[in-house]
């Protein structure tokens, strides 16, 4: 089974649709499957369900630089604390990586590629070091 690319984001929210574009971008790459969606936890959970490799692209806001992008091993134990906060889709992806390992529902490999944003509001344009972010991510996993 191929990996799995689950891109997390909300489309009218600035840098929050970085995840999305990434696996828009993806999308027909003949080395993983790719999936959108909101950031719902019982979402990702059931992505993840059955799955032996997932990367899971989503913003965030960590203090970093805006665009920096920071790779997290999601099964390596501590989540860093920026990742365990509630976000736009409700929860952060922490908790939801939290509730998919209570349901068993983990994958074997877990990575989580964070984009560092800084643009939020609904109706805000995605910035500038988000965009080439992207570009360069999406890039970067096709090769």
């Amino acid at each position: 089974m191929r990996p799995l690319l689950i891109g997390v984001g909300n489309d009218f929210a600035g840098d929050d649709g970085a995840g999305r574009l990434v696996a828009r971008g993806l999308a027909g790459c003949g080395g993983l499957d790719v999936v959108e969606c909101h950031g719902a936890a019982a979402d990702l959970v059931t992505y993840m369900e059955g799955r032996g490799e997932v990367i899971i692209v989503d913003a965030c806001v960590s203090g970093a630089a805006a665009g920096q992008v920071q790779r997290i091993d999601g099964l390596g134990g501590g989540l860093p604390p920026w990742l365990r906060s509630v976000s736009s889709h409700g929860i952060g992806v922490a908790e939801a990586v939290q509730l998919a390992g209570i349901l068993g529902s983990l994958p074997d490999r877990l990575e989580i590629i964070a984009i560092e944003g800084t643009a939020f509001a609904v109706g805000d344009a995605m910035t500038p070091a988000v965009a080439a972010a992207v570009d360069a991510l999406v890039a970067e996993l096709r090769a």
